[in-house]
Protein backbone atom coordinates (compact mmCIF):
# COMPACT_ATOMS: atom_id res chain seq x y z
CA UNK A 1 0.00 0.00 0.00
CA UNK A 2 2.95 2.80 0.82
CA UNK A 3 4.56 1.60 -2.59
CA UNK A 4 1.60 2.40 -4.65
CA UNK A 5 1.03 5.52 -2.54
CA UNK A 6 4.59 6.64 -3.28
CA UNK A 7 3.95 6.21 -7.11
CA UNK A 8 0.99 8.08 -7.25
CA UNK A 9 2.32 10.76 -5.68
CA UNK A 10 5.51 10.56 -7.23
CA UNK A 11 3.23 10.27 -10.69
CA UNK A 12 1.16 13.97 -9.59
CA UNK A 13 3.96 15.13 -8.91
CA UNK A 14 5.60 14.67 -12.60
CA UNK A 15 2.01 15.94 -13.70
CA UNK A 16 2.14 19.01 -12.04
CA UNK A 17 5.91 19.40 -13.41
CA UNK A 18 4.85 19.22 -17.10
CA UNK A 19 2.02 21.21 -16.84
CA UNK A 20 3.61 23.49 -15.07
CA UNK A 21 5.96 23.45 -17.70
CA UNK A 22 3.81 23.53 -20.29
CA UNK A 23 2.46 26.81 -18.65
CA UNK A 24 5.83 28.23 -18.54
CA UNK A 25 6.22 27.77 -22.56
CA UNK A 26 3.16 30.42 -23.21
CA UNK A 27 3.38 33.29 -23.80
CA UNK A 28 1.82 36.81 -25.63
CA UNK A 29 4.19 39.63 -26.22
CA UNK A 30 3.29 43.65 -26.69
CA UNK A 31 6.50 45.24 -28.93
CA UNK A 32 6.79 48.78 -30.22
CA UNK A 33 9.13 49.88 -33.45
CA UNK A 34 9.60 53.16 -34.29
CA UNK A 35 12.21 55.28 -36.04
CA UNK A 36 13.87 59.06 -35.52
CA UNK A 37 15.96 60.91 -37.45
CA UNK A 38 18.56 63.20 -35.42
CA UNK A 39 17.46 66.78 -34.36
CA UNK A 40 20.73 68.24 -33.98
CA UNK A 41 19.06 71.34 -31.72
CA UNK A 42 19.03 69.11 -29.11
CA UNK A 43 22.43 69.21 -28.28
CA UNK A 44 23.82 72.32 -25.57
CA UNK A 45 25.93 75.21 -27.41
CA UNK A 46 28.64 74.24 -25.52
CA UNK A 47 29.02 70.69 -26.17
CA UNK A 48 31.89 69.43 -28.60
CA UNK A 49 32.20 65.50 -29.22
CA UNK A 50 35.49 63.61 -29.30
CA UNK A 51 34.38 61.31 -32.15
CA UNK A 52 31.19 60.11 -33.86
CA UNK A 53 30.99 57.51 -31.17
CA UNK A 54 30.37 60.13 -27.96
CA UNK A 55 27.93 62.12 -30.46
CA UNK A 56 25.93 58.88 -30.13
CA UNK A 57 26.24 58.32 -26.88
CA UNK A 58 24.91 61.66 -25.89
CA UNK A 59 21.46 60.97 -28.35
CA UNK A 60 21.24 57.19 -27.09
CA UNK A 61 20.81 58.52 -23.22
CA UNK A 62 17.93 60.97 -23.94
CA UNK A 63 14.74 60.30 -23.25
CA UNK A 64 11.97 58.97 -25.43
CA UNK A 65 9.82 61.53 -24.37
CA UNK A 66 12.32 64.63 -25.76
CA UNK A 67 13.13 62.39 -29.09
CA UNK A 68 9.60 61.90 -30.07
CA UNK A 69 8.91 65.91 -29.30
CA UNK A 70 11.88 67.28 -31.21
CA UNK A 71 10.76 65.07 -34.08
CA UNK A 72 7.48 65.62 -34.29
CA UNK A 73 8.14 69.65 -33.77
CA UNK A 74 10.82 69.58 -36.30
CA UNK A 75 9.60 67.11 -38.81
CA UNK A 76 6.68 64.66 -38.55
CA UNK A 77 4.65 62.12 -36.44
CA UNK A 78 6.31 59.56 -35.87
CA UNK A 79 5.35 56.16 -37.47
CA UNK A 80 5.11 53.68 -34.89
CA UNK A 81 4.21 49.65 -36.01
CA UNK A 82 3.07 47.45 -32.95
CA UNK A 83 3.28 44.00 -32.54
CA UNK A 84 1.95 41.16 -30.64
CA UNK A 85 4.29 37.93 -30.49
CA UNK A 86 2.39 34.68 -29.77
CA UNK A 87 4.14 31.79 -28.66
CA UNK A 88 2.37 27.98 -27.43
CA UNK A 89 4.93 25.22 -27.67
CA UNK A 90 6.36 24.96 -30.91
CA UNK A 91 3.22 27.57 -32.16
CA UNK A 92 4.77 30.87 -33.35
CA UNK A 93 2.86 34.19 -34.73
CA UNK A 94 3.77 38.07 -35.17
CA UNK A 95 0.72 39.95 -35.21
CA UNK A 96 1.63 43.86 -36.72
CA UNK A 97 -0.11 47.05 -37.17
CA UNK A 98 1.56 49.85 -39.24
CA UNK A 99 0.24 52.49 -41.05
CA UNK A 100 1.52 51.83 -44.57
CA UNK A 101 0.66 47.89 -44.47
CA UNK A 102 -2.04 47.63 -42.19
CA UNK A 103 -2.58 44.63 -39.88
CA UNK A 104 -0.27 41.97 -41.08
CA UNK A 105 0.79 38.25 -39.70
CA UNK A 106 3.44 36.06 -39.68
CA UNK A 107 2.75 32.55 -38.79
CA UNK A 108 5.26 29.86 -38.47
CA UNK A 109 4.53 26.39 -38.47
CA UNK A 110 7.26 23.63 -37.45
CA UNK A 111 5.92 21.03 -37.84
CA UNK A 112 5.08 21.72 -41.86
CA UNK A 113 8.23 23.68 -41.80
CA UNK A 114 6.28 26.55 -43.57
CA UNK A 115 5.53 30.63 -42.56
CA UNK A 116 2.78 31.87 -43.72
CA UNK A 117 2.40 36.11 -44.18
CA UNK A 118 -0.66 37.37 -43.57
CA UNK A 119 -2.06 40.27 -45.28
CA UNK A 120 -5.41 41.29 -43.84
CA UNK A 121 -6.17 44.63 -45.72
CA UNK A 122 -5.69 42.43 -49.25
CA UNK A 123 -7.06 39.56 -47.83
CA UNK A 124 -4.37 37.38 -49.31
CA UNK A 125 -2.23 34.42 -48.06
CA UNK A 126 1.48 34.03 -48.78
CA UNK A 127 3.38 30.46 -48.06
CA UNK A 128 7.07 29.97 -47.92
CA UNK A 129 9.06 26.64 -47.16
CA UNK A 130 12.16 25.58 -46.92
CA UNK A 131 12.23 24.51 -50.64
CA UNK A 132 11.41 27.82 -51.82
CA UNK A 133 13.60 29.91 -49.72
CA UNK A 134 16.87 27.86 -51.17
CA UNK A 135 14.68 28.75 -54.75
CA UNK A 136 15.06 32.27 -53.97
CA UNK A 137 18.52 32.77 -52.38
CA UNK A 138 19.53 31.09 -56.01
CA UNK A 139 17.12 32.52 -58.49
CA UNK A 140 19.14 36.07 -56.33
CA UNK A 141 22.28 35.31 -57.24
CA UNK A 142 21.72 33.93 -60.48
CA UNK A 143 19.72 37.46 -60.85
CA UNK A 144 22.58 39.44 -59.02
CA UNK A 145 25.38 37.45 -61.59
CA UNK A 146 23.23 38.71 -64.61
CA UNK A 147 23.14 42.22 -63.76
CA UNK A 148 26.67 42.28 -63.21
CA UNK A 149 27.57 40.89 -66.98
CA UNK A 150 25.66 43.47 -68.35
CA UNK A 151 27.67 45.81 -66.94
CA UNK A 152 31.01 47.50 -69.22
CA UNK A 153 33.88 45.96 -67.94
CA UNK A 154 35.15 48.85 -65.73
CA UNK A 155 31.78 49.16 -63.98
CA UNK A 156 32.23 45.32 -63.26
CA UNK A 157 35.31 45.76 -61.76
CA UNK A 158 34.41 48.41 -59.59
CA UNK A 159 31.11 46.63 -58.60
CA UNK A 160 33.51 44.30 -57.40
CA UNK A 161 35.75 45.95 -55.44
CA UNK A 162 32.29 47.38 -54.03
CA UNK A 163 31.36 43.79 -52.66
CA UNK A 164 34.34 42.51 -51.54
CA UNK A 165 34.99 45.73 -49.79
CA UNK A 166 31.70 45.44 -48.08
CA UNK A 167 32.37 41.74 -47.13
CA UNK A 168 35.79 42.91 -45.76
CA UNK A 169 34.21 45.33 -43.89
CA UNK A 170 30.87 43.78 -42.10
CA UNK A 171 29.68 45.61 -38.64
CA UNK A 172 31.83 44.14 -36.31
CA UNK A 173 30.77 45.16 -32.79
CA UNK A 174 33.11 44.82 -29.91
CA UNK A 175 32.63 42.87 -26.59
CA UNK A 176 29.18 43.86 -24.93
CA UNK A 177 29.93 45.88 -21.97
CA UNK A 178 27.97 46.65 -18.58
CA UNK A 179 27.72 50.64 -18.08
CA UNK A 180 26.54 49.66 -14.63
CA UNK A 181 23.23 52.11 -15.08
CA UNK A 182 19.43 50.79 -13.75
CA UNK A 183 16.47 52.14 -14.74
CA UNK A 184 12.96 50.47 -14.32
CA UNK A 185 11.91 50.37 -18.32
CA UNK A 186 7.93 49.35 -19.03
CA UNK A 187 7.14 48.35 -15.77
CA UNK A 188 10.74 46.35 -15.74
CA UNK A 189 13.61 46.58 -14.28
CA UNK A 190 16.50 47.02 -15.79
CA UNK A 191 20.32 47.43 -16.63
CA UNK A 192 21.80 48.84 -19.29
CA UNK A 193 24.45 47.17 -21.92
CA UNK A 194 26.05 48.84 -24.97
CA UNK A 195 28.30 47.68 -27.62
CA UNK A 196 30.15 50.38 -30.42
CA UNK A 197 30.63 48.95 -33.97
CA UNK A 198 32.09 50.73 -37.06
CA UNK A 199 28.46 51.89 -38.38
CA UNK A 200 26.03 51.96 -35.11
CA UNK A 201 26.09 52.11 -31.51
CA UNK A 202 23.82 49.97 -29.45
CA UNK A 203 22.39 50.25 -26.27
CA UNK A 204 20.33 47.59 -24.57
CA UNK A 205 18.27 47.94 -21.30
CA UNK A 206 17.35 44.37 -20.14
CA UNK A 207 15.84 42.46 -17.07
CA UNK A 208 16.43 39.30 -15.70
CA UNK A 209 14.45 36.29 -16.93
CA UNK A 210 12.60 35.31 -14.23
CA UNK A 211 9.77 34.30 -16.95
CA UNK A 212 12.24 31.17 -18.80
CA UNK A 213 10.95 33.70 -21.63
CA UNK A 214 14.66 33.73 -23.04
CA UNK A 215 15.10 30.25 -23.26
CA UNK A 216 12.05 29.59 -24.82
CA UNK A 217 12.79 33.01 -27.60
CA UNK A 218 15.87 30.77 -28.64
CA UNK A 219 13.80 27.86 -28.93
CA UNK A 220 11.79 29.59 -31.75
CA UNK A 221 14.95 30.89 -33.30
CA UNK A 222 16.77 27.07 -33.73
CA UNK A 223 13.41 25.99 -34.71
CA UNK A 224 13.26 28.90 -37.56
CA UNK A 225 16.61 28.62 -38.27
CA UNK A 226 16.79 25.06 -39.18
CA UNK A 227 13.79 25.71 -41.61
CA UNK A 228 15.03 29.03 -42.58
CA UNK A 229 19.06 28.97 -42.75
CA UNK A 230 20.38 32.53 -42.50
CA UNK A 231 23.12 33.44 -45.03
CA UNK A 232 25.28 35.25 -42.51
CA UNK A 233 25.76 33.55 -39.51
CA UNK A 234 27.75 36.29 -37.97
CA UNK A 235 24.03 38.50 -37.97
CA UNK A 236 22.94 38.32 -33.91
CA UNK A 237 19.56 39.35 -32.46
CA UNK A 238 19.27 41.91 -29.28
CA UNK A 239 18.32 38.01 -27.42
CA UNK A 240 21.53 37.35 -28.37
CA UNK A 241 23.62 39.65 -27.38
CA UNK A 242 22.24 39.43 -23.76
CA UNK A 243 21.80 35.78 -23.44
CA UNK A 244 19.70 34.66 -20.55
CA UNK A 245 17.90 38.29 -19.96
CA UNK A 246 14.56 39.79 -21.43
CA UNK A 247 15.92 42.81 -23.59
CA UNK A 248 13.51 45.42 -22.78
CA UNK A 249 14.19 48.36 -24.99
CA UNK A 250 16.82 48.28 -27.95
CA UNK A 251 18.21 51.73 -28.80
CA UNK A 252 20.16 51.23 -32.45
CA UNK A 253 22.13 54.61 -33.63
CA UNK A 254 23.17 54.55 -37.30
CA UNK A 255 25.84 56.42 -38.25
CA UNK A 256 25.26 56.85 -42.19
CA UNK A 257 27.26 59.49 -43.88
CA UNK A 258 24.89 59.78 -47.04
CA UNK A 259 21.76 59.70 -45.47
CA UNK A 260 22.61 61.40 -41.83
CA UNK A 261 22.17 59.89 -38.45
CA UNK A 262 19.60 58.04 -37.34
CA UNK A 263 18.24 56.10 -34.45
CA UNK A 264 15.78 52.96 -33.94
CA UNK A 265 14.22 51.84 -31.09
CA UNK A 266 12.46 48.60 -30.20
CA UNK A 267 10.70 48.00 -27.05
CA UNK A 268 8.93 45.25 -25.12
CA UNK A 269 5.96 47.26 -23.48
CA UNK A 270 4.23 44.17 -21.55
CA UNK A 271 4.91 40.24 -21.24
CA UNK A 272 1.56 38.22 -20.09
CA UNK A 273 2.77 34.55 -19.10
CA UNK A 274 -0.78 33.01 -20.88
CA UNK A 275 -2.23 30.95 -23.26
CA UNK A 276 -2.45 32.31 -26.97
CA UNK A 277 -6.21 32.18 -28.54
CA UNK A 278 -5.36 28.65 -31.12
CA UNK A 279 -6.56 30.74 -33.62
CA UNK A 280 -3.62 32.82 -33.91
CA UNK A 281 -1.34 29.99 -35.06
CA UNK A 282 -4.48 29.43 -38.00
CA UNK A 283 -3.94 31.16 -41.48
CA UNK A 284 -7.32 32.71 -42.83
CA UNK A 285 -8.16 30.26 -46.04
CA UNK A 286 -10.75 30.27 -48.92
CA UNK A 287 -13.80 30.26 -45.96
CA UNK A 288 -12.62 33.63 -44.94
CA UNK A 289 -12.53 34.86 -48.48
CA UNK A 290 -8.55 34.81 -48.59
CA UNK A 291 -6.68 33.80 -51.56
CA UNK A 292 -3.45 31.62 -51.09
CA UNK A 293 -0.09 31.98 -53.33
CA UNK A 294 3.41 31.18 -53.12
CA UNK A 295 5.53 34.18 -51.52
CA UNK A 296 8.47 33.01 -53.66
CA UNK A 297 6.20 33.82 -56.44
CA UNK A 298 5.82 37.27 -54.78
CA UNK A 299 9.38 37.79 -54.24
CA UNK A 300 10.42 35.89 -58.02
CA UNK A 301 7.99 39.24 -59.37
CA UNK A 302 9.86 41.69 -57.20
CA UNK A 303 13.36 40.90 -58.46
CA UNK A 304 11.87 41.18 -62.18
CA UNK A 305 10.27 44.33 -61.57
CA UNK A 306 13.78 45.69 -59.86
CA UNK A 307 15.46 43.99 -63.08
CA UNK A 308 13.07 45.90 -65.60
CA UNK A 309 13.68 49.11 -63.82
CA UNK A 310 17.57 48.55 -64.32
CA UNK A 311 17.80 47.80 -67.80
CA UNK A 312 15.18 50.24 -68.33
Amino acid sequence: MNKLKMILVMSIVFLVFVVANSLQAQYIIEQIEYEVPINYELLPEDIEFEDPVDEAKFFLELSESKLKESVQREYREIEIQKSTIYIDGDNFAVESQSEEEGKTTVILDYNKGMIYYVLWSQRKVFEMSKADMEDIQEEAEAAAQKMLEQLPPELQEQAKAAMEEKEEHKESYRQIVSTGKEMNKYGYKCDQYMIEGDKEVITIWASDDILGLAKKVQSVSDKLSDIFPSEDEEDKDEWELVPGKIPIEVRTYQMDPMEGPKMEIQAITKINETNPPAEKFISPGEAEGFTRSSMKEMMMQMMEMMGGEEEY
